[in-house]
């Protein structure tokens, strides 16, 4: 006979007497390994979303929570000292926000702040004893320099950011830096601060100045250049006003920090006593 017209062709009449429990016995093997593979591929889905969360900070949550702050201190050891070394060096032709993108931190500022703060009041106390020996006087721990350590430079880190970024957002700016960008700047621009607190110790004025000199060029070079490459779409002339007041304001803090903390000691001389003549 003629057959079974297919799809595909003619099948002969003997192949359509097959029993139809035989042509339903098979089941296609292939359905059963599908969900290890689907699982597989959602688990690895999962993994690449997972690896990118750590990479870039969430900003869906509210400020008043916790996950909020939490992006702030996901970082690791070798990014913080990356950021402190750059922190104490200007780079010429760059600017420090490429080392704290995307992540922002506040971990590495936060404990440069606390370390500034007890290096720099411990570090003045030891100048003074230094200064009084050899001296009829009794020295005595000033307990106050931790206080004023840290009302100074919390103060510093927290007001003069948020003065320029509410600043530049009031102005509506397209300059491209956060709130969170310029508290990650400031705290890590005092980086180098707290060795040359240490060296301060060291009771000789010209040295002093030398350090001091030193400490303005090089976290406020940081400090200024970034800024100023920041402001790039911002008029020349309000863009240099802008940077002049944070060059005197970073300037004044580290006056500050040498005149109260390390101030000069007038020499000790000893009186001499006439001979009388015999």
């Amino acid at each position: 006979s003629s057959g079974i017209n297919a799809e595909y062709g003619t099948i002969p009449n003997d192949a359509a007497t097959i029993p139809t429990s035989q042509l339903t016995s098979y089941e296609p093997v292939f359905k059963q390994d599908a969900p290890a593979e689907t699982a597989i591929q959602v688990e690895n889905t999962n993994l690449m979303d997972a690896e990118t969360d750590e990479t870039q900070p969430t900003t869906t949550s509210k400020f008043w929570s916790f996950q909020f702050y939490q992006q702030y201190f996901n970082v690791n050891d070798q990014m913080v000292l990356e950021r402190l070394m750059y922190a104490c060096i200007p780079t010429p032709n760059s600017s420090y926000l490429d080392k704290l993108r995307p992540i922002p931190d506040f971990y590495g500022p936060l404990w440069v702040c606390i370390t500034l703060i007890f290096s720099t009041a411990i570090s003045g106390n030891m100048a003074d004893f230094f200064a009084t020996l050899g001296q009829d006087k009794e020295w005595e721990y000033d307990f106050k320099k931790v206080t004023i350590a840290a009302t100074v430079i919390f103060s510093y880190v927290t007001v003069i950011p948020a003065l320029l970024s509410g600043y530049l957002w009031w102005r509506k700016s397209q300059a491209e830096i956060k709130l969170a960008d310029t508290l990650s700047l400031y705290g890590y621009c005092l980086t180098l601060f707290i060795p040359i607190s240490l060296l301060l110790c060291i009771n000789y004025e010209w040295i002093r100045w030398v350090l001091i000199l030193g400490l303005v060029v090089a976290s406020g070079g940081v400090l200024i250049q970034t800024v100023w490459k920041v402001l790039e779409q911002e008029p020349k002339q309000l863009s240099l006003i802008i940077t002049s007041v944070l060059a005197a304001l970073h300037v004044a803090l580290v006056l500050l920090f040498k005149m109260y903390f390390f101030a000069a000691t007038k020499s000790h001389t000893t009186p001499v006593t006439p001979v009388n003549p015999t």
